[in-house]
């Protein structure tokens, strides 16, 4: 075997815990494991861990590709150490899969695991009784919202427990997690209940739980004119949403260490530690504008007021409080704290609380239309609170290429010549955490996402101009091949953050707004404009209209911007179900926006759009040759991978049948030497390299041949015409370097063919390729942009593809194939089909519930 070990672990130097906790995501390759086998995780040292294997995918054969592992082992000797995964001994008894005890009555539900028990109650926001080795704990949300949400019914609509086993021990559930689903219902006809999730997560024998909180504001947007700014009718105005917990006979205590307070002190009296700005050097950047387009912050200050001890500093705050019974101890440490300013953390002699919100006195907290912000804090209680640390995991990056689970991915990626480029995303003067200073990109609307300085470029002066980047070409993606490449915590770092900035906030959470924007990935800041008050979605009132050629100047989310897969892996690596979750959403939207509604209505506005290029094509049923359709198959391809539906894997090949043909007249039909029009018919082809990939490992059936043709026939084109962008300056609008990283994506075309290519053909498609990425490592180094948001993403996305196929040891098999013609069934695609679709499913009141969604005042009138 070529491994030596999947992952290893990490935790604080001189950490003094007995015991280490963990959770990670464990690849396997095709046919290594089954779901049915009884498997656990070991030492490479022998010492034992306590560990549940849970599956979260599967290959084609239905074997485990993806496993989660949540364990706890020994603290000791770790950095000497690797961790593996094997089938149980036959003499290991197994365990009786058993739930944790579950009491439900009319009001309330109780769960009951180790020495811990949870009462909730159902008619209150996430309310009840922890009992902690016998001591009674109280917690509950407060809330203090404006009209018409200040005045709330509580409804508990959902929940459940998904108990992970431990094979070493009785058959008790090691690793618990509790999600509950609660609306919150307003006094306002015309508006939707509030959405608010619970999601527990418990390491049972250690007491040591994961408390994750989101709020959604569900309703949709008005967005007149196109544009998206704050001040919406619909929006949320939070001042204060709050979680507590207390007891009788305790003490609580706080601790601080930016403001030196130790937690050595019982509470007295009440205290309060309020962070209310970054307290960077550009905590007035115009990033925090509200909808007035005033400064949402009126003193940066952070309030530090313990045991009666008031100041005001320029601190960043991340405290930790407890309260102490006896031996028991519970402690509560929320995660992220300054950077989600407004935010405090609050305590008495008996109590503590998390102002998840805690607003200014007449600056109210907007959440928008379809957004939705979370929340995390660590959870620790019992006697054995200080006996563990939260480790973390580094999957051994040998194993992961050895498993071949992620395309083009190898150890050899390290050795490529823009590995140096994109190192500077760490290292460089304008590295990513500087950015994020540079434009003071934090706040719980804004952390997380990425400064989109390129975007400055033309911009003349010395004031800020903050603008969005919204995941455009998938950075996210790139930030976790990076973490996985080097082990280097800061890359994972960039990840989290990112993936909850874009499935909280980039992302259009409503159900009700017009099909086409639903669940929709929203764009970036409009290109050479500052974010004003649309914050993170595009387009806003105040932007100048013709800031550029071509400027659209209003819409919503659209199918030319839509990454999936950097969410997918984030959650087969980290277990996260909204990272899941947001991956299927988008794949519907997509197919909303390409294939309509099914509705009449929809079958109109598709006639009425026939003309536009970046559309599925009324009359013949064919889609664009653009990095749209590629969106929409990635999207596809990677719900396939989560779900294991191969009717997703068929759709995609019919996109395909329907887009390019082996057949092609490339020179006389396509234009491809149009630059400005078609460059992103290579985002097309890489998404048709990875439904090869994919559909290999399934069968390599007519599509398999078909594709491959395609292929092969627009590689050969390419091999003849292709050349670096920027030798024609002249025909670009602007001639930047973003168009040498764009050139990436033809190497990646180009050296994927050339391995299912013959010999003459091979060595055609490699000489091309190999001329282009000596070009762009020369331009993209000596470049002053080098360092720019745009360039760095687009090279983590598009590189090394040719690196890790030239080291790979396994070819794919070159079989030659005929080009397969287009027959009958192929071509029946255009507006008849459509039309027989819609007629078969035509159902009255479906229609009439799409058009109330695309029509406001219907929509209103709807909720009456």
């Amino acid at each position: 075997m070529l491994e030596s070990h999947y992952f290893s672990l990490q935790t604080p130097a001189n950490d003094n815990s007995s015991g280490a906790l963990f959770s990670v995501g464990v690849p396997f390759p095709q046919g290594r494991f089954f779901a049915l086998q009884q498997l656990i995780c070991c030492r490479d040292d022998g010492e034992e861990v306590s560990a549940a294997v849970v599956p979260k995918a599967f290959w084609p054969d239905n074997s485990l590709k993806w496993v989660q592992i949540h364990g706890e082992t020994s603290n000791q000797g770790l950095d000497k150490t690797g961790f593996t995964v094997c089938e149980a001994p036959q003499n290991t008894s197994l365990c009786k899969q058993q739930s944790p005890d579950i009491t439900k009555t009319q009001n309330k539900v109780e769960v009951h695991c180790a020495d811990t028990t949870w009462l909730i109650h159902t008619d209150q926001l996430f309310s009840g009784t922890l009992t902690v080795a016998g001591k009674l704990f109280q917690f509950g949300v407060e809330s203090q919202f404006r009209a018409p949400y200040d005045t709330l019914q509580t409804n508990l609509t959902n929940w459940h427990i998904t108990p992970a086993y431990d094979n070493n021990r009785s058959g008790e559930a090691a690793f618990i997690e509790l999600t509950l689903h609660y609306q919150l219902i307003g006094q306002s006809p015309v508006t939707l209940p509030l959405e608010f999730n619970v999601a527990l997560k418990y390491f049972t024998h250690f007491g040591y739980c994961e408390l994750h909180s989101t709020l959604l504001n569900p309703n949709p947007a008005e967005h007149a004119g196109g544009t998206w700014d704050l001040g919406e009718q619909q929006s949320l105005l939070i001042e204060e949403l709050a979680f507590l917990i207390k007891a009788e006979s305790v003490t609580s205590h706080l601790s601080e260490e930016s403001v030196s307070v130790t937690g050595e002190e019982p509470i007295h009296t009440h205290s309060i530690l309020w962070q209310r700005s970054s307290n960077g050097k550009h905590w007035d950047s115009p990033v925090h504008v509200n909808h007035e387009r005033k400064l949402s912050i009126s003193n940066p200050l952070s309030v530090i007021d313990v045991n009666g001890e008031k100041s005001e500093q320029p601190v960043r705050l991340a405290p930790t409080g407890s309260l102490k019974q006896d031996e028991t101890c519970l402690r509560i440490e929320p995660q992220k704290f300054w950077q989600n300013f407004p935010t405090a953390f609050t305590a008495n002699s008996a109590q503590l609380c998390w102002h998840w919100f805690k607003a200014e006195a007449n600056l109210p907290v907007e959440l928008q239309p379809g957004e939705q912000k979370s929340h995390c804090c660590e959870l620790a209680f019992s006697d054995k609170s200080d006996s563990y640390v939260k480790a973390n995991a580094r999957l051994n990056p040998e194993w992961i290429s050895h498993c071949d689970v992620i395309p083009w991915f190898s150890e050899s990626l390290t050795s490529d010549p823009l590995q140096s480029l994109i190192n500077l995303g760490q290292n460089g003067e304008q590295n990513f955490f500087a950015k994020r200073e540079r434009i003071d990109e934090y706040g719980w609307r804004n952390f997380g996402d990425l400064y989109a300085d390129h975007e400055t470029a033309e911009h003349q002066g010395d004031e800020l101009f903050p603008s969005h980047y919204n995941n455009q070409y998938d950075p996210l993606y790139g930030f976790l091949k990076q973490w996985l490449l080097s082990g280097d915590e800061k890359w994972k770092e960039l990840a989290d953050d990112l993936a909850r900035h874009i499935i909280d906030i980039d992302i259009y959470h409503c159900d009700q707004d017009k099909p086409e924007y639903n669940n929709g990935l929203f764009w970036h800041t409009d290109h050479y404009l500052p974010a004003e008050t649309a914050t993170h979605r595009t387009y806003s009132r105040h932007h100048k209209s013709d800031a550029y050629q071509d400027h659209a100047g209003g819409g919503g989310p659209g199918g030319q911007h839509c990454y999936t897969s950097g969410l997918q892996l984030y959650y087969f690596l980290t277990g996260c179900l909204q990272a899941k979750k947001a991956v299927l959403g988008l794949a519907n939207w997509i197919t909303q926006v390409y294939e309509s509604d099914g509705t009449l209505f929809g079958l109109l506005l598709q006639f009425k759009n026939r003309h536009r290029k970046d559309l599925k094509q009324f009359t013949t049923g064919h889609y664009p040759l653009d990095r749209g359709t590629a969106n929409y198959m990635v999207a596809l391809l990677d719900s396939y991978e989560l779900t294991g539906n191969t009717h997703l894997l068929e759709k995609v090949a019919y996109i395909i049948r329907h887009t390019v043909s082996p057949d092609d007249d490339i020179d006389g039909e396509r234009d491809l030497t149009n630059v400005e029009e078609c460059w992103f018919y290579t985002v097309f082809f890489q998404a048709l390299c990875r439904y090869l990939r994919v559909q290999q490992c399934v069968a390599k059936n007519s599509d398999f041949n078909y594709v491959k043709a395609c292929l092969l026939h627009y590689a050969d084109w390419m091999a003849d015409n292709e050349y670096p962008y920027l030798e024609k300056p002249d025909i670009l609008e602007y001639p930047n370097q973003t168009w040498s990283a764009q050139d990436l994506r033809k190497v990646h075309v180009l050296t994927v063919a050339a391995t299912y290519a013959d010999p003459d053909q091979a060595n055609r498609f490699m000489q091309k390729s190999k001329a282009l990425k000596e070009y762009i490592v020369t331009a993209l180094s000596d470049s002053k942009e080098r360092e720019y948001t745009r360039i760095l993403a687009l090279v983590m996305q598009n590189y090394g593809v040719d690196t890790v196929l030239a080291s790979s040891t396994s070819s794919q098999a070159k079989q030659t194939t005929a080009s397969t013609p287009v027959t009958k069934d192929q071509q029946r695609a255009g507006w008849q089909a459509e039309l027989l679709r819609v007629i078969k499913q035509f159902s009255p009141q479906y229609e009439w519930q799409q058009l109330q969604k695309r029509i406001p005042k219907l929509r209103r009138n709807r909720w009456h």
